[in-house]
């Protein structure tokens, strides 16, 4: 069984393929499949996430890295209208909570907020 198959089971879809190369780090698949498919690159699940979505979630940078050098469009969004941008800026909203104390990490965040909404 290779990495891609861990998520999903073998014979699924090449678009379920797509995003489980992209979230469990199978660059050389990810690359396969989007040189066989171009379309898979922004191919999107059930909520309307991409595989860049998929790798900004998993911190699989070196899959972004293979999606965005085949074009991936950066600006396609989920069902609920974020980007894989706005997933990224999230990310590390979070870990910024997580480590500050409450005061300190209100005061950071009320003008993330202003921008994020925008």
């Amino acid at each position: 069984m290779n990495r891609s198959e861990n998520l999903f089971f073998t014979g699924s879809s090449l678009a379920s393929q797509v995003h489980a190369a992209a979230i469990n780090g199978d660059k050389g698949a990810l690359h396969r499949l989007i040189i066989g498919n171009a379309a898979l690159k922004d191919k999107e699940d059930q909520f309307g996430r991409t595989p860049l979505m998929y790798c900004v979630l998993a911190d699989r940078l070196d899959c972004a890295d293979t999606l965005l050098k085949a074009g991936a469009d950066v600006n396609k969004t989920d069902h609920s209208q974020r980007t894989a941008l706005h997933l990224a800026a999230q990310k590390v909203r979070h870990k910024i909570t997580l480590k500050c104390k409450p005061f300190v990490w209100w005061l950071l965040l009320g003008s993330w907020n202003c921008t994020m909404d925008r």
